[in-house]
């Protein structure tokens, strides 16, 4: 095979000066190989090197093209090994020539693959051709070897790589020079590195050369630094580098390897950018959460403080330093910690807690709070709990004071409604008494005066009764108990059924729910609604339905009828005691009903309201708390 027109790579086709030069020893055939062994590349100098077309050497195992395989390069790719291999291989050309290669084998990370670079060069001192059947041992060459190795491995990096000698004249650079400065191989090759090294910065490199030469002291890390490149069209290109130097044949050469770090720069600015974003974004949120009044802070699940606003400084007495070795617990008496344990553990189970409380600060008062908070994620996913704590202690005295007047307006309500009982009495007995003795001396319009006197003195009685009533349901009423409103609903249609008989009314009602409350109370509730249902029926037998709904741990109820119906705008007039839409004269009552439902609803933390249309009929609503104690039961539709 005549291989008179070896190619070398681009970077040996310009001779560097001197015997010594690395370029002028560099005639390498290269190849690339996959895990496995296989060809994945060549170049021009292999393919003249064995007279294969690269289209057949690609694809191929190396170890097609060898005449025999030797142990070590077998080891080599089946076991994956990391470290280079150097051998002598016997390459087998197309004319069946066997060529004796010094080779070295050098793995390397491709994309997160395993690719080996292999080098190969004739052996010097040995018959460039062996038979096939010539056994003699192969040995490299230790004089030429490592340059070539050198250049191959330099060729094939995408970091640049320039040699330098003493006088900083340049003897070679790799082919990635070009992509990172523009420059390149025979353009930089023979010439000084002062090219590539920014003006401002020439003088300065020269003397730290030249120091280095005469006292071996370098003034900058040579493992990696970060400078500037002199960019071909003039702009200036940031560089990783890092600096090595070496002897070769008597002679001391300097060698960069350096990487265009221009979008690690980009990504540090933007990095910093964001993190000066996001500094000014915690120091406004802290200059926000500083300004509440409140106490702000985070938990994490362990119950430990992660974050507090300067509140809880100004309100506990504890430093920032103190606080954050603390505990949510320090800040409570023992008696409170089950409850605060139980409040936070809620917190992240359901997603919010609401707990009031004795804070105590360091100096040992204690101060009414009200602790409401959230569960959320803090930025690196993790589960915290973040919340507010309000100083509560003038919603205390309020409370305090709201509940004495309550008290005070309760016991007069009681008094004054059980002191006019007696005069009314008298009242009502001696007009019946004057009816009575003097029927004959008086005339129609006395009867008729005397009557209208009892029916005031009657209707009168009727008012102080429901105010007695409204004012004794937190007073005098009974501790909660599970209630079966499907027992009180069959007392109250017992108690009206001469009514519900003269009207021709029908109730129809779903199977009503366990409740927690005062049996007597929620029968007084029904007992109203029903009969309001009946009185405001209008010309209309009544037809009331009962219906129920679940909501959460409460139990909504619905009491719908087909009467009169009245202005929406009325709404909540008709909650207020002795507040009446109608006359006497249309429809009875003392205007009390609906206000001591309210009373009795709100009593068991329950709502009640209205819906209504001229004419279309009305709608009840109110909420009881479920009993624990609620049965299984299928619901169904009764009517009565």
């Amino acid at each position: 095979m005549d291989r008179s027109g070896d190619l070398p790579s681009s970077s040996t086709e310009t001779p560097a000066p001197g015997d010594a030069s690395l370029l002028s020893k560099a005639d390498i055939a290269t190849v690339q190989l996959d895990s496995t062994g296989e060809i994945l590349t060549v170049n021009d100098g292999l393919v003249n090197l064995v007279g294969y077309t690269r289209e057949t050497l690609v694809g191929k195992a190396l170890t097609d093209i060898l005449a025999s395989v030797p142990a070590p390069l077998e080891s080599f790719l089946e076991n994956g090994t990391n470290g280079p291999l150097t051998l002598t291989l016997p390459l087998e050309a197309s004319n069946e020539d066997i060529v004796a290669c010094e080779t070295h084998l050098k793995p390397i990370a491709s994309d997160g693959d395993r690719v080996v670079v292999g080098l190969f060069y004739e052996s010097r001192g040995q018959s460039p051709r062996l038979d096939a059947t010539e056994d003699r041992a192969l040995t490299p060459s230790t004089e030429i070897a490592p340059a070539r190795a050198f250049v191959a491995l330099a060729d094939a990096l995408s970091d640049g790589i320039i040699v330098l000698d003493t006088d900083s004249q340049i003897q070679y650079a790799n082919p990635a020079v070009e992509r990172i400065l523009g420059y390149t191989p025979d353009e930089l090759v023979g010439g000084s590195n002062l090219s590539i090294i920014p003006e401002r910065l020439r003088d300065a490199h020269l003397r730290a050369l030249n120091r280095y030469l005469e006292t071996g002291t370098r003034n900058i890390d040579w493992t990696y630094v970060e400078l500037p490149g002199q960019h071909k069209d003039g702009h200036e290109v940031p560089l990783g580098i890092s600096l090595n130097d070496f002897v070769f044949d008597g002679d001391r050469f300097f060698v960069g390897l350096f990487r265009d770090i221009t979008s690690q720069k980009a990504a540090e600015r933007a990095l910093r950018e964001r993190e000066q974003l996001l500094n000014k974004y915690k120091e406004y949120t802290d200059d926000v959460l500083n300004a509440i009044g409140d106490v702000f802070y985070v938990l994490d699940e362990d119950g430990c403080l992660r974050r507090w606003n300067d509140t809880l400084v100004e309100v506990t007495g504890y430093t920032d330093e103190e606080i954050a070795s603390m505990h949510a617990l320090d800040f409570f008496g023992e008696d409170d910690h089950e409850t605060i344990e139980d409040a936070i553990e809620r917190g992240f189970e359901s997603g919010g807690t609401r707990v009031q409380t004795e804070l105590h600060t360091k100096f040992g008062a204690e101060i009414p709070y009200e602790f409401d908070a959230a569960s959320l994620e803090d930025p690196d996913g993790e589960p915290v709990l973040a919340g507010i704590g309000r100083d509560i202690t003038d919603q205390r005295e309020q409370q305090r004071k709201l509940k004495e007047s309550n008290d005070r307006l309760e016991q007069f309500a009681y008094a004054a409604s059980h002191d006019l009982q007696e005069p009314l009495r008298m009242v009502t007995s001696y007009l019946q008494l004057i009816e009575q003795r003097y029927t004959d001396d008086l005339d129609d319009d006395a009867v008729e005066f005397i009557e209208f006197a009892v029916d005031g003195a009657e209707r009168m009685r009727e008012m102080i009764d429901g105010l007695l009533q409204y004012s004794r349901v937190d007073t005098q009423g009974k501790e909660f108990e599970p209630v079966d409103l499907n027992a009180v609903l069959d007392e109250v249609e017992s108690d009206l059924q001469l009514r519900i008989e003269e009207t021709d009314a029908r109730i129809q009602s779903d199977d009503l729910p366990r409740v927690s409350g005062d049996r007597g109370q929620l029968r007084q509730v029904f007992q109203n609604l029903l009969k309001n249902a009946i009185e405001y029926s209008g010309t209309e037998p009544p037809r009331i339905e009962i219906t129920t709904e679940r909501d959460g741990r409460m139990w909504r109820i619905a009491v719908t009828d087909n009467g009169i119906g009245f202005d929406p705008d009325e709404t909540q007039r008709i909650f207020r005691v002795f507040q009446r839409l109608h006359g006497r004269e249309e429809h009875s009552g003392t205007g009390i009903g609906l206000a001591l439902c309210r009373r009795i609803v709100e009593r068991h933390g329950g709502e009640i309201w209205a819906e209504s249309e001229p004419g279309e009929g009305s709608t009840f609503y109110f909420t009881l708390p479920g009993s624990t104690e609620q049965p299984d039961s299928n619901r169904y539709s009764r009517a009565r």
